[in-house]
């Protein structure tokens, strides 16, 4: 078995809803290019399609359509089970019939040399949060007028 990779930097986990269960390349294909470009590593990705009878199906992500010819082979976690059926059953509970999600584990590698720097001066996280893009264009948005 290969040596994993031990992620260095932050490490985040989404959970990302889809009103119909239709992955057609793009949401892959931007992810590719974050790896591409070395500002993120894909840890562990789950795609789960519930059909409108709501039966539960795990995708593999190397065929993002669903249709059973793979569509993006590149596209793979480096430790494959960090995102377990577990938590994938957990997501998919409260979803209505006929969407899909998908729960995406990374790495932000482009903080690494500053977490590590953080770290050896005895900093520590005490707090993290997201703002949403909406909340900020909300902001903005009222001050314009």
């Amino acid at each position: 078995m290969a040596d994993i990779v031990r992620p260095a930097g932050p490490v985040d986990v989404a959970v990302i809803a889809f009103d119909e269960p239709k992955f057609d390349g793009s949401v892959a294909s931007a992810i590719a290019d974050l790896v591409a470009d070395g500002t993120v590593r894909i840890l562990d990705i789950v795609l789960v399609n519930k059909d409108e009878n709501g039966e539960v199906t795990l995708l593999e992500v190397t065929d993002i359509d669903g249709d059973g010819i793979p569509d993006l082979v590149a596209l793979h976690g480096d430790i494959p089970g960090l995102l377990s059926e577990t938590d994938a059953g957990l997501a998919v509970e409260e979803m209505p019939n006929n969407t899909a999600i998908a729960l995406l584990a990374w790495e932000n590698t482009w903080l690494i040399r500053a977490s590590q720097a953080i770290r050896n001066n005895g900093g520590t996280l005490i707090a993290f949060e997201r703002i949403p893009a909406e909340d900020v264009q909300a902001v903005l948005d009222a001050r314009d007028e």
